[in-house]
This record gives C-alpha cells, structure tokens and sequence, in this order.
C-alpha cells in the first residue's frame, strides 16, 4: 500500500527548545497524558498477567511521539510498570513520528536513568503510523497520545475543490453537513489503517493505549468543538483586518477532526481486532488565555507558514489569538478542550 504524500510528510509541531516551541508550549497535552497514565499502569500489569515472568524481550511504541518534555513522560511510566512486574532481558522503545519531527530534540533530552540502563533500548522510527512500522509480533505496548485527531490527509473533496469549506479550516460547528461527513470519513479510514496496521505489529493480548482530542456529542453544534474554531476565528478577523490574502483562506485546510466517543467504539468494533477494555471522557480545563495562545502557535505555525509563506506574520497570530480568547473568557465562553482515553486489547487471532 503506498500511502499519500501528506501522510509521509505530513503535520509536525515547532521544534527546537526555544519559546515558540512545541516542547515549551505543550501543557494541555501534558494534562491529557496524565489522564491516560493510570489506564496504562492497569494495562500493562493486566497484559504482564498472562506473560511468563521472565520475558526475554519487551516491545514499546510511542506513536506521535512529537518533542519536548511531555515526548518521554508516557513511555517512562511504562517502563517502570514493567520492570515492578516483569524481568525481562530487555526493553525495546520505538519514538515514532513523521520525518519532519525534531527528533533531534527528542534524543537530546531523553532521561539520564534511561541512557543509563544498559537493558533499555531506544530507536527513532520515522513514518506514518497509518500504515506499517514494525515487524510482526515485535510488539506488546503500544501509545498513541494526543495524536490521533489527525490524520492522513485532508479529505480529497476538499483537495480537490469539489467542496469548499469557506469560512472553516476543518470540520466544525459552521461547515456544511458534506465538509463535516467528508470528515468523518476520513477519520473513520485512518483509524481503521492504523489499528489494522497495529494488529499485526502486537502479540496477542497486548494493549494499545490512546487518547485524542474529541467531541462530547455526535451533533457538531456540541459546545466542546469550540476548540477548532479558535485558530478559524483567529485566521478571519486576520484576514478582515489585511493581516493575511483573504483570498488564500478559503483554501487552508487542516487533517483534523474530533470524533465523538460513539464514532471511536463502532470504528473499533467494525475492525475487529481490538477489545475495548476501558473508554473514559473528559472536559480539560481550560489554560490562560496567554498560554494557550502560544500553544496554538507551536502547533499551528509550520502549516501556516507552508500555505500562506510570508503573508503571515506568527506574531501577529499570537496577539489575535489572546484577544479572541481573553472575550471568550470575560463572556464565560471559553472552555477547556474535550478529551477521549482509551485502553484496547490485542484480540486472540482466529483460528480459522
């Protein structure tokens, strides 16, 4: 299968460890990772249950690895949870993450307890985790955190023209029902690749953690979808006040949606080849207006900067940003972001 070329290269945040970075501007996901971590405590000792106590060899990815401080927090407590429970020879870590990730960042600031221990190997593994990364079977964790709203591609209704999201850079409360469903759609199929992707990669019985940015309710008009209409409303009052070509707007779109907890169960069912063991669903608290504004950037910027070039100045996105969210904040409308974790098991092969 040969995967489009927005999947090989595709979305990265800011790298580097300066203030406009990813890793300086990365404590909402941090708030989502935190969530996820007792599931992943859970698994790993439910996973280690049926495993020989001695295990030559255990196999763990991080899947959207990105940079920064939050990159090892995950994969750390896994590690830990393993070694209480199992002595196995070895710990096999894949960091994944699309080529342009700033890996070189991620190496530099790996922990020293972990650069120590002679039993702990770490690899990079650049690529797409829609399609096949890892050897067969070579697998027994796996985590994907905060990286699965986006996907692959955007919709090739969109690529194409045969749809026009005007006033929109994704799928969201103003778009039209056939932008929203083109959407849907394409979630629906890169979920489907990756879990399919992961099914081979994992022994049976092994755990795949995730948690993704979401939606409350199947409606698109649910209040939580606000948090895509952030950088929307930042982008248009830009281009009403001359900051940005008007005309290039209509054009930007972005790979992400935010899947209500029903469309995440029925694609799972529909694979097969993952149990759900626990889903949970939660509203973040908001960040500072300031705070958020950064973080916006550091995920936003090399998009924008890749569409509209040098008729768009990052700072001035900041400042648009903060204005907009601090209204938001005076009106009692600013809200904290919509988050789904989830914890899945590796189903037995069939033996037919």
């Amino acid at each position: 299968m040969v995967l489009p070329v927005s999947a090989r290269h595709g979305v990265h945040m800011n790298g580097g460890e300066g203030i406009t970075s990813y890793g300086r501007n990365s404590t909402p996901q941090r708030r989502a990772q935190e969530k996820l971590a007792p599931l992943l405590e859970a698994a790993v000792a439910d996973m280690l249950r049926e495993t020989p106590n001695h295990t030559r060899s255990i196999g763990i990815a991080d899947l959207g690895c990105s940079s920064g401080p939050n990159t090892m927090f995950l994969v750390s407590t896994a590690i830990d949870a393993v070694r209480r429970r199992c002595s196995a020879d070895d710990v096999r870590v894949y960091l994944n993450d699309l080529p342009d990730n700033d890996f070189n960042t991620v190496f530099r600031q790996l922990p020293e307890s972990l650069l120590r221990d002679s039993n702990v190997f770490i690899f990079g593994a650049p690529g797409s985790f829609f399609g096949r990364l890892f050897p067969a079977g070579s697998l027994h964790l796996a985590i994907s955190s905060f990286s699965l709203h986006w996907f692959s591609q955007v919709p090739q209704d969109l690529l194409n023209g045969k749809l026009v999201n005007r006033g929109n850079i994704c799928a969201g409360r103003t778009s039209s029902p056939a932008v929203n469903e083109a959407y849907a759609r394409q979630f629906c199929t890169d979920l489907t690749m990756f879990l399919s992707s992961r099914a081979v990669e994992m022994i049976h019985g092994g755990c795949l953690l995730i948690s993704l940015k979401g939606r409350s309710a199947r409606d698109m008009s649910s209040h939580d979808c606000v948090i895509n209409d952030h950088p929307t409303h930042v982008l248009n009052a830009m281009a009403a006040q001359g900051l940005l070509d008007a005309s290039r707007l209509d054009s930007y779109n972005i790979p992400v949606y935010d899947p209500c907890a029903d469309e995440v169960r029925e694609i799972v069912a529909v694979e097969g080849s993952f149990e759900i063991v626990a889903i949970e669903s939660y509203e973040m608290a908001a960040c500072d207006p300031a705070g958020f504004s950064r973080a916006m950037r550091a995920v936003h910027e090399p998009m924008l900067v890749r569409h509209f070039g040098d008729g768009i100045d990052m700072g001035d996105f900041v400042r648009t940003a903060e204005e907009h969210l601090n209204v938001l904040s005076k009106e009692g409308r600013y809200k904290g972001m919509f988050v789904h974790v989830l914890s899945l098991r590796r189903r037995e092969l069939s033996r037919f």
